[in-house]
């Protein structure tokens, strides 16, 4: 008896194993996902801006385990000053510092190929946001000095692509995505009191990490 409530015992176990670790293989469709990396402005951003950091954070649904995932994320993007300096003998010498700046909130979806017990996994991203462009000014000259801020809310599209490693428990991956601002940047030719805006893009590469896929 005691022999074949062994048997029974063993028999159980081995048939139970696979669906145990099936359970433990299957990952969550829900991850938390934080990157940062550089910023390098593009076009007439380039001209008011040098390469800068960039980070941020989000969530993700289906992007570690389906070919059709989502991320809601929030960031936050600071480029490089630049100084231009002038010296005139009427006026004198002085100088301006410009400092471009934004905070964006996207949603986007992610499509990547399914492959089986893959570790490592391409993918493509692109969606819509909301950004809110900021402007720094600073300029000094022999006789007066001030800063100044100006900013601006506006919709923008992104797109790009990134590898993923998988991992268990976690993922990393590393991302090129351009961000395209319909209002991103201060017109230089616009007259009046309030300045005027215009589109403006920057290109992203970071490295992120994913916990939870």
């Amino acid at each position: 008896m005691n022999r074949f409530l062994g048997t029974m015992s063993l028999v159980s176990v081995t048939m139970a194993t696979p669906q145990i670790l099936a359970a433990q293989a299957v990952a969550s469709p829900v991850t938390v996902s934080i990157a940062a990396g550089a910023a390098m402005p593009m076009g007439d951003l380039d001209n008011i801006g040098k390469t800068g950091i960039t980070f941020g954070g989000g969530v993700e649904f289906g992007a570690s385990t389906l070919p059709v995932g989502l991320r809601a994320e929030l960031g936050y993007t600071r480029f490089g000053k630049r100084t231009t300096s002038f010296s005139d003998p009427d006026v004198g010498s002085f100088s301006a510092e410009v400092r471009p700046s934004n905070l964006n909130l996207n949603l986007n979806a992610i499509l990547a190929p399914t492959v089986p017990a893959a570790q490592i996994r391409p993918y493509a991203i692109a969606g819509i946001g909301f950004y809110n462009s900021t402007i720094d000014i600073g300029f000094e000259s022999t006789e007066i000095s001030f800063e100044a801020e100006d900013s601006q809310g506006s919709l923008g599209f992104n797109g790009g692509a990134g590898v993923r490693f998988q991992f268990v428990g976690f993922s990393s991956f590393i991302e090129a995505r351009y961000h395209h601002v319909l209002k991103g940047t201060i017109d230089e030719n616009s007259t009046g009191e309030t300045p005027e805006w215009k589109s403006a893009g920057y290109l992203p590469i970071v490295f992120g990490i994913s916990i939870g896929g």
